[in-house]
This record gives structure tokens, C-alpha cells and sequence, in this order.
């Protein structure tokens, strides 16, 4: 699996907010310069040593991203702490987080605050490994 298929899935995607999605993709590859990118639970998913960010369509018909510490389970639960978050990630437990997006507008919003909290997550997650 590939960016090839992930720009596939994006080219492919039918969904108002279609292209808020490619630009979040767009944004977690520019996040790191490791960063590789797979299609992953039925949606464009990102890796360096382990998967710490998943995108897609969320079920409220918005779009999401659930950032969380890999694919494998851990013999201990990382504790992740982002500093700037407030109000912008939904805390699912201490190594799980989602973000949502219904318009173009709320997007653009937090688009830097989103390029802060990825690189800490990214440091935190992929250090431990």
C-alpha cells in the first residue's frame, strides 16, 4: 500500500468535504518528512515506525481524524499530554484523540493549532517505539 493508493481513495471519494480531506492528508504528510501513508481500516492512514493518525468520513457525515498510539496493542497505554488542544481534540482515553470537521471553514480554523498538536503527538508516539 501507497500514497498511490491513498491519492486513489481521495480521487475516488464522494463527499461535500472531499477535498477538506485531502488537505488534512496534505497536512499530516507535512508533518514530518518520514511520514509514509497507507489505506488502513477503509481509510488513508499514516505511519512512521507505527500508525499514529487515521482519516475518513466520520459517521455524523463530517470529516475525521483519530490520532492514537499504532495498530498493535502495547503491554502499557502511552499517556499522551498536547499542550494548545483545547477545545480542538475529543479525548477517547489517554492514548486516543479525534478531531472533527464539518465545514471547510472549521477546518481552516484550526489549521495551524492541527500542524502543533500532530507534531507533538508524532514526537511522543514515535520516540517510544
Amino acid at each position: 500500500m501507497s500514497r498511490a493508493e491513498v491519492e486513489h481513495y481521495l480521487s475516488a471519494l464522494r463527499h461535500p468535504l472531499a477535498d477538506v480531506l485531502a488537505e488534512l492528508c496534505a497536512l499530516i504528510r507535512a508533518s514530518d518528512p518520514r511520514i509514509d501513508e497507507t489505506i488502513k481500516w477503509n481509510a488513508p492512514s499514516f505511519f512512521i515506525s507505527d500508525h499514529f493518525a487515521t482519516t475518513g468520513v466520520a459517521p455524523t457525515g463530517g470529516i475525521r481524524l483519530v490520532l492514537h498510539t499504532g495498530a498493535k496493542k502495547r503491554a502499557a497505554a502511552l499517556v499522551i499530554t498536547i499542550d494548545g488542544a483545547d477545545g480542538l481534540l475529543d479525548w477517547k482515553g489517554t492514548d486516543r484523540a479525534v478531531v472533527s470537521f464539518d465545514s471547510r471553514e472549521q477546518f481552516d480554523g484550526c489549521r495551524e493549532r492541527l500542524s502543533a498538536v500532530l507534531a507533538q503527538w508524532i514526537a511522543q508516539t514515535q520516540s517510544q517505539e
